[in-house]
């Protein structure tokens, strides 16, 4: 199994929001639970511009499947394999 991690270049990075909505893993908790924070997403927009979101165990929720890359319109994010487990 793969670990993924969302790198995002916080100098091209705008805060759109683009990410946010289009990242399939957020979507599913908004739908479920009816919102997003720092405990269920996996992208989320502070203090103006896309932070990447980890559980209590300091791990990502990323699937990496690459819907924020393409969807972000600054090329401002990038996903990494940190470990295969």
């Amino acid at each position: 199994m793969k670990v993924y991690r969302i790198e995002v270049n916080k100098v091209l990075c705008t805060g759109c929001n683009d990410c946010v909505v289009s990242c399939p893993v957020n979507f599913d908790q908004l739908k479920e639970k009816g919102y997003l924070n720092d405990k269920n997403a996996v992208i989320l927009v502070k203090n103006g511009y896309a932070n990447e979101v980890y559980d209590e165990n300091r791990t990502i929720n990323c699937t990496g499947c690459g819907i924020c890359v393409e969807i972000c319109p600054q090329k401002a994010i990038n996903i990494k394999i940190v470990q295969l487990l």
